[in-house]
């Protein structure tokens, strides 16, 4: 059975290269399963035979027909909510057009913001235009841009957006639009479901900053909580995971995440990985990897492999982040080797979850 398959070297023959929404292509070797088996090995709750990789493991997508993609492109425009977006070449991303918010009072929304219909995007289409990028091989993975506190922020700004989560004046509006939202999101998830039998749903929402969480646990508890809860569980009984993309420091807010049922989350390096992952572990899936440098010679690599095998790699229930190594040391492959031989070691002393 593939599944008792002992690394040999020669799974580290590149198969394919694999396109990966943001970055170069990345190498996909002779792996015994394929990548869509392990990465859902991993969210099934079991050990993976090795680490999947962040990037190039899955066939990563956002939806063309979306006004909002559409607007956040090299071209600019306006999104679905009726926000204008332009975009930055110097950052490769869009950014809300600065002088005006498209709401001035969020207690009366509704006469200044859009509600997009995701039912009447032409989503054939779409699946026409994107079909070659699937795969069987790869987990289908859709990112969805801004979701609930980013989406308040590019309808008021971001200070405003904040005083509106705690001012008692304004909550009940802000729960009125992040009601709205949760349906668009329903809707936008059934039908990415039916077009593109999507494995896992991004829900991309930022939090903090480099320093601190933008509002406190309670007032997320309060204001978002209850919508992210109902859209993780939604996503779950279409068939999908449900992946968190939340940039900051924000380590305080991961219990919140897994009572919300998510399954996975990114995040940045600033937080401790490894402490959170011996904290929740058993109930969550992080994003970690080796802590390298583009200077370090291979055996300096090879040491934060090591040391990265023996804490947040330790059970193979993570996701891979490569890192920013040298450029001419093959850090994926690697990782690859050395998660593959760690699945072996857990088989054989039975630490495997099978």
């Amino acid at each position: 059975m593939p599944r008792d398959s002992k690394f040999t070297p020669d799974e580290l023959r590149v198969r394919e290269q694999v396109p990966a929404l943001f970055g170069p292509p990345a190498n996909a070797y002779t792996t015994p399963i394929t990548s869509r088996e392990n990465t859902l090995l991993l969210y099934q709750g079991k050990t993976p035979m090795w680490a999947p990789f962040a990037t190039g493991e899955h066939s990563m997508l956002m939806i063309d027909c979306d006004p909002e993609n559409q607007a956040r492109s090299p071209k600019g425009g306006i999104d679905g909510y009726g926000v204008e977006w332009i975009y930055v070449d110097v950052v490769g991303g869009a950014m809300v057009k600065p002088g005006r918010p498209v709401c001035p009072d969020i207690n009366e929304w509704e006469k200044y913001v859009t509600i997009p219909d995701p039912d009447s995007w032409d989503w054939e289409a779409c699946f026409v235009r994107n079909r070659e990028k699937l795969s069987r091989d790869r987990c289908t993975y859709i990112a969805v841009p801004g979701c609930l506190f980013e989406r308040l922020i590019a309808i008021l700004d971001f200070q405003n957006a904040a005083m509106a989560l705690i001012d008692e004046e304004q909550k009940e509006a802000v729960h009125r639009f992040f009601r709205a939202v949760t349906e668009v999101h329903k809707k936008f998830y059934r039908n990415v479901k039916k077009w593109f039998n999507a494995d896992i749903i991004n829900f991309n929402d930022d939090w903090g900053s480099q320093r601190a969480e933008f509002f406190s646990v309670d007032t997320a508890r309060e204001m978002l909580l209850p919508y992210v809860k109902e859209l993780a569980a939604y996503a779950h009984s279409l068939g999908m995971y449900f992946d968190l993309h939340c940039c900051g420091f924000v380590e305080h807010f991961v219990p919140l995440f897994i009572e919300a049922g998510e399954d996975s989350w990114g995040g940045q390096p600033l937080n401790d990985k490894w402490k959170l992952k011996r904290l929740y572990g058993d109930r969550f899936i992080f994003t970690d990897g080796p802590k390298l440098r583009p200077d370090m010679t291979e055996a300096e690599v090879d040491a934060a492999i090591a040391e990265f095998m023996a804490t947040s790699g330790s059970d193979n229930r993570i996701i891979v982040d490569p890192g920013n190594g040298p450029k001419d040391i093959d850090v994926r492959a690697k990782l690859y080797e050395a998660t593959r031989r760690n699945y072996d070691r857990l088989v054989a002393e039975g630490k495997a979850i099978l």
